[in-house]
């Protein structure tokens, strides 16, 4: 979902959102951004600003997107799970 060339792009506050995201991704799925801004240290301005260097219109938009990641995350997850038990 986050390429090189975004993350590096980001400036020290972006970096902050980014690095709440990694750690709290399930939380932030359905936080509200004053929530997320309040969790993450930052200004709404800034969590904005981190989405659309992620390719979102809005905040909306990049919880739609961060949710459907996790999932194709998670069922990748289990592909590879039953893939491997069924060989032993």
């Amino acid at each position: 979902m986050f390429s090189e060339e975004m993350i590096c792009s980001l400036t020290d506050l972006e970096l902050e959102v980014y690095k709440y995201v990694v750690r709290n991704a399930d939380k932030v799925c359905y936080m509200r951004i004053r929530e997320f801004a309040d969790a993450a240290h930052v200004s709404t301005s800034t969590i904005l600003r981190f989405c659309k260097k992620a390719g979102c219109d809005g905040y909306a938009e990049f919880k739609i997107r961060l949710r459907q990641h996790l999932e194709q995350a998670r069922s990748e997850e289990r592909r590879v799970g039953k893939e491997c038990r069924s060989r032993w």
